[in-house]
């Protein structure tokens, strides 16, 4: 009998390279179709959060800066800083001494006023250092004091320009100790 040659199998451990190659590159390509899926979708979210909302805020906004330049043909108010002020409050009680720290902005309608509020500066800060030390602890603690006391400050900012230049006066500090 002629030998018969069996058909070589394949040893088990033959089997198992290629099963890791395979399911390595598997893996790989899972991983791979995920992160580009995140991807994309992160990318597509940042763009809708930041970019799109942007150009729709951009058009808002140039909408309402465009009805508001038609609505008010006047000019924008313009501030006027004035030097903090430090004075000694007046002493009443006879409880020791009280010190007013105050910085004050004016409001004003245009350059032109600015340049008259510089020309009378110093009057008005004469003006405004003696009105405050002639206060007392009492007379501006409160809320009302302090509304009382700028409109007092606003009637003698204007007598002074003798026009109604100043529109409102802003306390941008206001420390009593």
């Amino acid at each position: 009998m002629p030998k018969e040659k069996k058909p070589k199998e394949k040893k088990p451990e033959e089997k198992k390279p290629e099963e890791k190659k395979s399911k390595r590159s598997f893996l790989k390509l899972i991983i791979l179709v995920v992160l580009v899926i995140v991807l994309g979708v992160g990318g597509y979210l940042g763009w809708d959060m930041f970019i799109k909302e942007g150009k729709k805020e951009g058009k808002n906004e140039a909408q309402i800066s465009e009805t508001q330049t038609q609505e008010n043909k006047e000019e924008a108010p313009i501030t006027y800083p004035l030097d903090t002020f430090i004075v000694n409050l007046m002493d009443k009680s006879g409880s020791g001494k009280r010190y007013l720290k105050a910085g004050i902005i004016l409001e004003i309608g245009n350059q032109e006023q600015g340049m008259m509020i510089e020309k009378y500066k110093p009057q008005l800060r004469d003006t405004i250092l003696i009105l405050l030390s002639s206060k007392s602890f009492k007379e501006i603690s409160t809320m009302e004091g302090k509304l009382e006391l700028k409109q007092e400050l606003l009637l003698r900012v204007n007598q002074i320009l003798s026009e109604a230049i100043v529109r409102r006066i802003y306390f941008t500090e206001f420390v009593v100790q």
